[in-house]
């Protein structure tokens, strides 16, 4: 897990840093809430929005696409930047999805100074714990700094990319050692209904990983080759494989070859 960065305490260089006292207003504390003392990060996984907004609880822990993720980092643009009392709120666009919601805590000290959030209309790298519930999520920021190149920004998206690819394989082989071999996607598929959707996805990447033509395998290939699929399972399947950086589509969106 440590090729995917270990950072232990920040200091803020351009931007600003979080602090993790608890606010001192009185009332019901918040839902989306600052941890009882400084986080040290061990491991960070890079994400985009989409991911960490679409992220399931199972356990008091998130996860996506079976992978926890708690300490995080993403990279957009600051849409809002809004100083209140204890914390100052930004809005961080990646362009995956809606916005999402980042709370800088200030705590009992910074909250007395004067302290200028980053500007609204640039980009920013932002280092954080995914926070909240099912419904509704939060960032709550260790770190957020303003980018001082664009490279980062294509930086970013290839570290999320490798990242998540590398947790995959690693989630794939623990379950594959208390675990018999999976059968192909045709003797697994039951009576009723299609087959899972992690089954439908490992046959798709399948074909389209053995497939020899230099355009790459079409959907209406795979759909005479998954006949007892639907085309809806199928592009759901296709999804998911180019999120997760395992296909790209070629000549059109309707042709797809392996990056394995």
């Amino acid at each position: 897990m440590s090729e995917f960065g270990s950072h232990g305490g920040f200091s803020a260089t351009s931007g600003a840093s979080g602090s993790h006292d608890r606010p001192s207003q009185g009332g019901t504390a918040p839902v989306l809430r600052a941890p009882r003392s400084r986080a040290r990060i061990e491991t960070i996984i890079p994400c985009c929005v989409n991911q960490l907004l679409t992220a399931t609880l199972v356990d008091n822990v998130f996860k996506v696409r079976g992978i926890v993720v708690s300490q995080v980092s993403i990279v957009g643009l600051i849409r809002k930047a809004e100083r209140a009392p204890s914390h100052i709120l930004y809005k961080i666009d990646d362009m995956t999805t809606k916005p999402m919601d980042a709370r800088l805590w200030l705590g009992r000290g910074r909250a007395k100074q004067e302290l200028t959030p980053c500007p609204v209309g640039v980009y920013a790298k932002v280092f954080g714990i995914l926070r909240g519930s099912e419904e509704v999520k939060m960032l709550e920021v260790l770190h957020i700094r303003v980018l001082e190149d664009m490279n980062e920004f294509t930086s970013h998206i290839l570290e999320t990319v490798n990242a998540h690819m590398m947790l995959a394989k690693a989630l794939e082989a623990a379950r594959g050692q208390s675990a018999p071999a999976t059968p192909s996607l045709v003797d697994q598929a039951p009576a009723y209904g299609e087959p899972r959707p992690e089954l439908i996805q490992e046959e798709v990447r399948r074909l389209i990983h053995e497939c020899p033509q230099q355009e790459g395998k079409s959907i209406r290939e795979l759909q005479t080759e998954l006949g007892s699929l639907s085309i809806k399972a199928i592009k759901e399947a296709l999804e998911y494989l180019m999120v997760e950086g395992h296909i790209y589509p070629t000549v059109d969106g309707e042709h797809f070859k392996s990056a394995d």
